[in-house]
């Protein structure tokens, strides 16, 4: 029997008992590898939750200086130097006791982490694969460890193209390493509720028939847009009264400290405060309900969004998503068709854009035919098969 362990960044724990788009990407994909004739481990902060049956967890404990140096990271700003000295100083304390307890695998799955790879020693007979969530890769300081690191690596997976395509431009000498496994979700879980949804959701918001909501999910930081879609909603609002949005996350994960820029979302939001509800994080069993009563979910990153799972749980969701066509997600999602794409940064654009789609027609088609391509092609178990293959194929 082969045995497997997936490694996942230095914050957060598997199961997702906080939170995190990776740990949950790994406790999906880990409880469909239950039976596969795998011994399979998952290292991650400890959970202090019962994990599936068939997968043994390996905590690594937070130390008191780790601890030290996460206040100080959650307290300054991006461009404060002490973020990342902070940073380097918890991936040094944390990939060094991932190193020691991976050894004994034949192969190792590391995720979104690839400064993990400078403190490995791969062992004979060894296969290592990283899986990139995002465009960590590019960082210009980086490069030169990376490019030694990658060394080691059998097998490189990206979300998404552009992720790949980014990645191939500083390390054109690994171009046989790169491939693309898109994202997925689960249809039997994100799906249209009905007025179930409505009776889920009376203790978090309550969804009145004679108005219309738009939703946002995800991490509330300024890559994410959320600025620009308050500033769009002003307009929205202004042209029908009874829209409101609703806007669902946190900084980073449950339990998250608050941030200056969630506080300057509250200042912004002042003017149509009465028609905007922040919710703060909430767990999938509650998002679940929240992405079927809305009417249209927005994604408005400025950034080159990789491949968000937010895409993949508003389309199998039956509803309607209006999205910066952005990175990876113009991948999955094609405009007129399944979805809306605008410009990013664009506020002016992104309210005519949901006024004239709440206009229209179309909401239900779109919605519809979002639903009918991830059941065709975006399911948990395709994303399996595609790893599974890069993982213990001997042609990768």
């Amino acid at each position: 029997m082969k045995s497997l362990v997936i490694v996942v960044p230095e914050l957060l724990p598997v199961p997702p008992v906080q939170g995190g788009a990776v740990e949950h990407w790994v406790d999906e994909v880990s409880r469909r590898l239950i039976g596969a004739d795998v011994r399979l481990a998952i290292v991650s902060r400890p959970a202090y939750s019962a994990g599936q049956s068939g997968i043994e967890y390996i905590g690594i404990p937070w130390t008191k200086i780790e601890r030290f140096f996460h206040r100080v990271k959650e307290r300054v700003t991006w461009k404060n130097p002490l973020r990342y000295l902070a940073k380097i100083q918890n991936v040094f304390s944390y990939g060094c006791r991932v190193a020691r307890v991976v050894t004994n695998f034949d192969v190792v799955y590391l995720h979104n982490e690839p400064n993990l790879l400078l403190f490995m020693h791969k062992q004979a007979g060894q296969k290592i694969v990283l899986h990139m969530h995002n465009d960590h890769l590019s960082m210009r300081l980086f490069r030169p460890l990376y490019r030694r690191a990658l060394a080691k690596v059998d097998h490189v997976i990206c979300v998404s193209d552009y992720i790949r395509r980014q990645a191939l431009a500083n390390f054109p000498e690994y171009t046989h390493k790169f491939s693309v496994v898109l994202n997925a979700t689960d249809p039997d879980v994100f799906k249209p509720y009905g007025d179930e949804a409505i009776r889920q959701l009376q203790d978090i918001v309550s969804i009145a028939p004679d108005k219309h909501y738009l939703l946002y999910v995800g991490r509330l930081t300024p890559i994410k847009g959320v600025h620009v879609l308050i500033e769009a909603f002003q307009a929205i609002h202004r042209r029908l009264p009874n829209t409101r949005l609703i806007i669902t996350g946190s900084s980073f994960f449950g339990g998250a400290a608050k941030t200056s820029y969630e506080q300057s979302l509250i200042t912004l939001a002042a003017p149509v405060s009465d028609a905007i509800l922040f919710t703060g994080y909430l767990p999938h069993d509650k998002l679940k309900y929240l992405y079927s009563a809305v009417d249209v979910v927005v994604l408005p990153s400025v950034w080159q969004d990789p491949c968000p799972l937010v895409v993949f749980e508003t389309m199998a969701s039956g509803t309607c998503l209006v999205s910066s066509a952005v990175g990876g997600i113009p991948e999955v999602v094609e405009h007129g068709k399944d979805g809306v794409l605008v410009e990013a940064n664009n506020p002016a654009l992104l309210a005519q854009a949901v006024c004239d789609l709440m206009a229209s027609d179309d909401i239900g088609r779109l919605a519809t035919n979002a639903r009918n391509k991830i059941v065709a092609g975006y399911t948990w178990q395709r994303l399996v098969d595609e790893v599974f293959d890069r993982l213990f194929n001997s042609k990768h």
